[in-house]
């Protein structure tokens, strides 16, 4: 268990009264009914508890009525667009739960050397070792297949992970796609944070296909679709912020196996 989580119910995230019990293949695993504030700290394993509430409809998203054709026509001429309220609380709730249980690792920029004056984020990749960001990962592929069929853009599987803002960090300029490559098509980043505001800091401040800069702040259930050659950087953090960074991508599906 990192410092960076060790005070979740400091930093906005919410509460979840849950059914949870450790991974399978721990036979000393019994379930329990556990609120999530208060196990934090005592989980010191690295193993992601499972929400045995939780079902992959909670997760549904009807994209076809939630994307609007002026949404369309504005990814496709400005290269973004939000969606408020996205999942249903349960859904919400489960990914703020999953997001605290989880340990944090440095995130590391392409070349593998990370440089904190650059990006301060801790992440951890979605594996289907995670139970509600692997639903997530099934909604998005459901968004997948709404684009590929409006927009024609050619993707086949995304991937994303976990991402948490210590106080006084955030993450300068940069597009998704390194130079030289386009695999990624479309980037998107869900926000997991309760209550925040302007004086919070860490908006994603994000440069439009016109040049127009605009600020979107990380408020809980919100997601953000946008071109991954679009530039952008993560302004300071004056809380703990935490999101699923995401992209969808053309390129085949690479199996992922997390490092230990």
């Amino acid at each position: 268990m990192t410092e960076i989580i060790n005070n979740l119910h400091l930093v906005g995230l919410s509460s979840i009264e849950l059914v949870i019990d450790k991974s399978a293949g721990d036979d000393n695993s019994t379930g329990s009914t556990a609120n999530v504030a208060d196990t934090v700290d005592s989980c010191a394993n690295d193993t992601p508890l499972i929400p045995h509430v939780l079902k992959v409809s909670n997760f549904e998203v009807n994209w076809e009525d939630r994307l609007t054709n002026a949404q369309l026509d504005q990814l496709v001429n400005d290269g973004w667009i939000i969606i408020d309220d996205v999942f249903e609380s349960k859904a919400l709730l489960a990914l703020q739960a999953e997001s605290g249980f989880i340990k944090y690792r440095d995130a590391q920029l392409t070349t593998g050397i990370r440089i904190s004056d650059i990006r301060g984020d801790k992440i951890r990749w979605i594996t289907q070792d995670f139970f509600a960001g692997s639903y997530y990962l099934q909604s998005i592929n459901a968004l997948i297949l709404t684009l590929n069929r409006s927009l024609f853009t050619g993707i086949r599987h995304s991937e994303a992970h976990y991402a948490c803002y210590p106080i006084g960090f955030g993450y300068q300029w940069h597009s998704d796609n390194p130079t030289g490559r386009d695999e990624r098509v479309i980037s998107a980043v869900f926000y997991l944070n309760d209550e925040w505001t302007t004086e919070d800091g860490g908006a994603l401040e994000i440069i439009d296909t016109h040049g127009a800069h605009h600020n979107v702040m990380p408020v809980a259930n919100r997601l953000i679709i946008f071109d991954s050659d679009l530039k952008h950087q993560v302004q300071i953090a004056h809380r703990q912020r935490y999101s699923i960074a995401t992209w969808m991508r053309r390129d085949s599906l690479v199996p992922f196996i997390e490092d230990t």
